[in-house]
């Protein structure tokens, strides 16, 4: 064998020492990057939020004063100054925060000249609505004049202008954090190409050159010959399977990344919708607190607070599932009492369709997570209630050997064939002329099913359409010695 020369050597491992380098220096630069983006976005963050709450702020202190205004007792006119003084006192630590008068976020360019310069400066509209606010709530505990003008302004700058400003305020920093997170985008996939680059070089440079060398080496020695070839033949089928490997992993990822989006896009969607019709009825009901009309509005208005609450719900509950940080509990659980429990639940809400909910009682005990395991009836029984248009709804158990399987009936349209699996995935909601996006967004089953899944309960479905489905949960039975020895 000819021994590689000491010069030869030093050579490339210089190379390769300079290709190592190159390769740090852009992930050096690409952490730095990112870092320099998400520090310049956290800014932005506070601000927007602080805009928002200043947004928020605002309407409810010309709520307060409207009803300042029509407060019939010097007790209401009390109670209502002080909250109203309480919301001014929270604007104007805002502001103070948002200006730079307290230690808060720093303001962009374009943002601090929407709010300090321009024929009507956003500071300016600020501090009169907090002075006109100063000037009501002295006044309230007296009662305040029918044509006073600050409550007058208050009215008018929080529907109008100083909403409008806010509102262009934080959409401008939205911008900016689109176009911050294209940016930061736009740089991995340099860092990326850049990386890429580097390895190709060192291949052709480092790599190549050291492998003729050693074949060079050991061209009249057989055995190596073969040796070395069977390496490689190793090595090829290694990088196959590292190849295949990769390729799962990227499918894997595409999936999760279309599943994220679109968990958004439905999320996002069914979030504003609640949001959107709170904003219009908190806007009617400002202009006909004197109408009779206004306790319809107020219905409407808790109606879609209770639905976004529950959507929020079913978002944390698949959110905390999918993560893994749900850890069963498991107990011996008499059924009766929870049987009990759901039973007066859902009565009342389902006599308000016209269903007749029923209960078979039970005395029988089973082994699982008491809490986990309503949570999989409850939502068994809304999904039954919400989809069942005439008949009625039965839950009961039925023994199967070491088993005990709770049964939830309706009398609902039914389930097709097709659809028996596509229903426990998330965001599917079966196709209905009459669907009310406010009763969910398809994530009571899916949640059923990791639930059942997480504590090992197998589910079981029947339907047959036009008449019916059932929807059944698996649980270990506690026999009577076991509940001796628990006992």
């Amino acid at each position: 064998m000819v021994p590689i020369g000491n010069t030869t050597a030093r050579w490339m491992t210089l190379r390769y020492g300079l290709a190592l380098g190159v390769i740090a220096l852009c992930t050096l630069a690409g952490f730095v990057m990112t870092e320099r983006v998400i520090d310049q976005h956290a800014d932005m963050l506070e601000v927007v939020n602080i805009s928002g709450r200043q947004r928020m702020l605002s309407q409810r202190t010309a709520l307060l004063v409207e009803q300042l205004r029509n407060a019939p007792t010097d007790a209401e006119r009390s109670a209502l100054t002080a909250r109203l003084a309480e919301a001014t006192d929270m604007f104007e630590r805002a502001h103070r925060r948002l200006t730079g008068a307290d230690e808060g976020p720093a303001m962009g360019k374009d943002v601090r000249r929407l709010y300090f310069d321009g024929p009507e400066p956003l500071n300016d509209l600020v501090l009169r609505h907090i002075a006109a606010l100063r000037a009501v709530i002295a006044a309230g505990p007296a009662g305040l004049p029918p044509d006073m003008p600050e409550a007058d302004l208050v009215t008018h700058q929080a529907l109008g202008p100083l909403l409008a400003g806010l509102e262009d305020m934080v959409a401008r920093y939205q911008e900016a954090g689109e176009r911050g997170f294209a940016t930061l985008h736009n740089l991995g996939f340099a860092a990326l190409i850049l990386t890429l680059l580097t390895l190709c070089a060192e291949v052709l440079v480092i790599f190549r050159p050291m492998v003729r060398q050693v074949q060079h080496q050991f061209a009249d020695i057989t055995r190596m010959t073969q040796a070395l070839e069977q390496t490689n033949v190793t090595l090829e089928a290694q990088v196959r399977a590292r190849t295949a490997e990769l390729h799962t992993a990227k499918v894997a990822a595409e999936q999760a990344h279309l599943a994220k989006s679109r968990f958004l896009a439905h999320a996002g969607h069914d979030l504003k919708q609640p949001l959107q019709a709170i904003n219009m009825f908190t806007g009617m009901l400002e202009r006909q607190l004197d109408k009779p009309r206004s306790l319809a509005l107020v219905k409407d208005l808790r109606l879609a607070q209770r639905s976004m609450h529950d959507l929020l719900n079913a978002i944390l509950d698949i959110s905390k599932l999918e993560s893994g940080v749900v850890e069963p509990k498991t107990a011996n659980v008499a059924l009766f009492a929870l049987f009990d429990q759901l039973e007066a639940e859902f009565t009342g809400i389902a006599e308000n369709k016209g269903l007749r909910l029923r209960v078979v009682p039970t005395d029988l005990s089973v082994r699982t997570d008491p809490f986990l395991l309503e949570r999989i009836l409850r939502n068994l029984l809304t999904n039954a209630v919400r989809y069942t248009e005439q008949g009625g709804v039965l839950m009961g158990c039925r023994r199967r050997g070491d088993s005990v399987w709770i049964e939830v009936y309706d009398t609902g349209r039914g389930i097709a064939e097709a659809d028996r699996r596509r229903i426990f995935e998330e965001f599917v909601q079966l196709d209905r002329p009459d669907r009310d996006r406010s009763e969910g967004i398809g994530l009571g089953l899916a949640i059923v099913d990791r639930l059942a899944r997480l504590l090992g309960h197998p589910l079981e479905l029947r339907s047959v359409e036009g008449r019916g489905t059932v929807f059944a949960v698996g649980v270990p039975l506690v026999s009577s010695l076991q509940e001796t020895v628990a006992a």
